[in-house]
């Protein structure tokens, strides 16, 4: 709980469930068992969950729309990489799909919610500084064979 009226990114939705996703992160990787493969994986999606707040909270320190947009961005591709280290516990036998789904659906929360800000802030910029945004493929089965 942030105390005062004061101008925080603390007081952001999206920073608070950002900060409660890697506790949770912590709280699942400390139990797991001390094996080198298993430290690799716990260190690499303990700092890219982390990174999300982290983004988040130092865009929204940021003086321009563009540059808060490019934080946010970062937040956004750290948290599709903590869902793949999530899915890739998972496959290792390290966590179960009970562990994973919820974490696994707070990613995707943070996903949509950070593309909805970013998209926001890209309308606050001068048509001559917006970047084309790439299409990219949502549906699976787009990569499956056939």
């Amino acid at each position: 709980m942030v105390l005062g009226n004061e101008y925080s990114f603390r007081k952001l939705i999206l920073w608070q469930k950002a900060q409660e996703l890697t506790l949770d992160v912590i709280k699942l990787t400390s139990a797991l068992p001390r094996a080198n493969i298993a430290d690799a994986l716990v260190r690499q999606i303990v700092r890219s969950s982390s990174s999300i707040a982290a983004n988040v909270a130092e865009g929204h320190g940021r003086f321009t729309p563009r540059a808060h947009a490019y934080h946010l961005s970062i937040a956004k591709g750290s948290a599709c990489e903590t869902d793949g280290w999530l899915d890739l516990l998972r496959r290792s036998g390290h966590i179960s799909a009970e562990q994973e789904q919820p974490l696994h659906d707070v990613c995707m929360e943070l996903i949509a919610m950070l593309t909805a800000k970013i998209r926001e802030l890209e309308k606050l910029q001068p048509r001559s500084l917006r970047e084309e945004r790439a299409a990219y493929i949502t549906n699976d089965e787009a990569f499956q064979d056939n």
